[in-house]
């Protein structure tokens, strides 16, 4: 009966996210979600920014009942701190994609929810780093250090994934990569919950790919606070065969290709006096299109993203 009943909850959430994205150009226009191709942008009609929207409405309520339903004691209240993050974040991000809130009232939002998230729940802050390869330990210290560190991971990896969202394909594709990836470490009722968001993800996967729709920040932000938080979650549980369920050095091999992106431009507009988060045409995607074309350096970026990872982890 469990069997059932959470493949209906997977079927109900990939069913909405499909009936949400064949309606995606009529819901965004309602709700003034459009992007409209003007200045440096490419594409050749206005195309809805629906990935907050689709995840907001087709996986946030179907999650939230697989959790009520059977996430233990022990996961209830961290499963629901680390949904109510994802929704914040992707109503941040639909508020950037509809009124382009200003980076510092971002940048502060993100910092609160991760901090909120990592003070009032263990499970989601970084205390020790244990590393496999070389074998090592290295404490944090403090709690207030533990959660400035925790918040400076997860605020970094977020911007580097709404700055590697230029292409259409190219962020879903490194998510369901890295939650494939993390399924393969994770226990209790983490790895049910993987699999409730992939579905959600390929359905957006599939229309983006045919640019019948774009993430927007707001899909962005809620996929990267999801799979950030994810990644702790799975980092703070036991592993059936060392300490814990997944390494440090195995999480940063998971996201150096964006998050390393996103510093070298972050340090190369500052140094050419720029803000960080101007737009411009040097991100590793433009690169790998320029010299591989489009798809083939999406492919090479989801290679270069993945290879080493899970290289590392089937090691």
């Amino acid at each position: 009966m469990d069997d059932i009943l959470y493949i209906a909850l997977i079927l109900s959430g990939a069913l909405a996210a499909i009936i949400l994205c064949l309606n995606a150009q009529r819901i965004c226009t309602l709700l003034n979600l459009m992007d409209v191709p003007v200045g440096r942008k490419k594409h050749s009609v206005p195309t809805p920014l629906m990935g907050g929207v689709t995840l907001l409405i087709a996986f946030v309520p179907v999650a939230l009942a697989y959790i009520m339903i059977f996430a233990s004691e022990r996961w209830l209240g961290s499963l629901l701190i680390w949904l109510g993050c994802v929704s914040a974040m992707a109503l941040v991000g639909l508020g950037d994609d509809r009124h382009s809130l200003s980076p510092r009232s971002r940048l502060i939002i993100s910092f609160a929810v991760f901090a909120i998230a990592a003070a009032v729940d263990p499970t989601f802050n970084v205390r020790v780093l244990d590393f496999i390869i070389p074998p090592l330990t290295l404490g944090l210290g403090t709690w207030w250090l533990s959660i400035i560190f925790t918040v400076v991971c997860c605020v970094g990896l977020l911007n580097a994934v709404n700055m590697a969202d230029g292409k259409n394909g190219l962020v879903l594709g490194l998510s369901l990569g890295w939650l494939a990836i993390l399924a393969t470490r994770s226990v209790g009722p983490l790895l049910p919950l993987i699999g409730l968001f992939s579905a959600v993800l390929m359905v957006l996967f599939t229309f983006n790919m045919r640019s019948k729709l774009f993430l927007g920040d707001g899909g962005a932000y809620a996929i990267a606070a999801a799979i950030g938080l994810l990644s702790i979650m799975v980092y703070n549980t036991p592993g059936t065969q060392a300490l814990r369920a997944i390494s440090a050095d195995e999480l940063v091999l998971l996201f150096v290709v964006p998050v390393a992106d996103s510093f070298r431009l972050t340090y190369k507009r500052l140094r050419q006096g720029r803000s960080p988060m101007s737009a411009d045409r040097d991100h590793l995607h433009h690169h790998l299109q320029d010299k591989f074309g489009w798809p083939g350096g999406l492919f090479m970026y989801w290679i270069a993203s993945l290879t080493l990872a899970l290289i590392l982890i089937i090691l």
